[in-house]
């Protein structure tokens, strides 16, 4: 393809709506340098404590990030690793510090654990949240281009909350943040806008034309919540919980959704496989594909 992935997507206005990557527990790892093809370069770590982090984040249904400073931030000795649940209801960060690699084979991330004296084992609460900037360029080049002034812009700011972060999903979406613990995917992010984003999210606030989906709900309560802010105008942190979620034919779901800011609604959505037409969905892509969309089938207050 001629044209870079994340300008092909936005050129041709393509929709964000459920597109978040289906992720309800996060094991964060600090690793400093260059990031190779893979999310785990086993080049850069000894392969056995590679396989043992593999190992942990499988157990633990997570998904496994590596994460940095942005550049020209100040560096520690160590690593600093996070253990984050995006349930909900069960939103939690902790962290550890460890100082030898081979701490990292006997992790034992806390998910689940209940807290003694505020601690967890090794692990302490985090009550802030986490911004994690997707600049992974070994896998799309859009996420480095677009990503790293992201992640500048935000660690200008917030810069203990902030890192970069290796393929979060959706490279045609960068600059791409996930805000943790929740896990909302936040899409085409601009180094201008992006502290105000936060900001929004910090004060309960979605940002609307920003939003791919939630990580931790399924890919039809994500579309349901989308459609539902865009026609209500319910953008609240806090509105639109899932309450239900039944099958309603082929390829469709109806979903319920309650709330302080308004009424409860019904929603029925409808997956179509191909509504998106062939495209090119990452920079180094060898072939066009089928981009799935989701259609809003109706929409009622209860």
């Amino acid at each position: 393809m001629t044209e870079l992935c994340a300008a092909a997507s936005q050129s041709r206005d393509e929709p964000m709506t459920a597109t978040a990557s289906r992720v309800q527990r996060w094991l964060l790892v600090e690793h400093r340098g260059a990031w190779g093809q893979p999310a785990l370069p086993t080049g850069r770590i000894e392969p056995a404590v590679a396989r043992s982090l593999a190992r942990q984040a499988r157990a633990a249904d997570a998904r496994l990030l590596l994460i940095r400073r942005p550049a020209g931030a100040a560096q520690a000795a160590g690593r600093w690793v996070y253990a984050v649940d995006s349930r909900p209801g069960g939103e939690r960060i902790t962290t550890r510090h460890v100082v030898e690699d081979a701490e990292l084979c006997t992790l034992a991330p806390p998910y689940g654990s209940v807290p003694v004296d505020g601690r967890i084992g090794g692990w302490e609460p985090v009550d802030e949240p986490l911004y994690l900037v997707c600049t992974h360029g070994r896998h799309d080049r859009c996420c480095a281009i677009r990503g790293r002034p992201v992640a500048l812009a935000l660690a200008g700011r917030y810069p203990e909350r902030t890192w970069e972060c290796t393929h979060v999903g959706g490279d045609r979406f960068a600059a791409n943040i996930v805000v943790l613990p929740e896990g909302f995917y936040l899409g085409r992010i601009e180094p201008a806008e992006a502290v105000h984003v936060v900001d929004d999210l910090a004060a309960g606030r979605l940002p609307a034309r920003r939003m791919r989906g939630r990580s931790s709900l399924p890919l039809p309560v994500q579309a349901a919540q989308q459609f539902s802010r865009e026609q209500t105008g319910r953008w609240g942190t806090d509105d639109l919980a899932p309450t239900m979620q039944v099958g309603a034919g082929p390829d469709a779901w109806s979903v319920r959704l309650a709330g302080p800011g308004g009424p409860d609604l019904e929603v029925t959505v409808r997956y179509d496989r191909a509504g998106g037409g062939m495209q090119w969905l990452t920079c180094d892509a060898d072939q066009a594909r089928t981009v799935p969309l989701f259609g809003l089938v109706s929409l009622r207050a209860l």
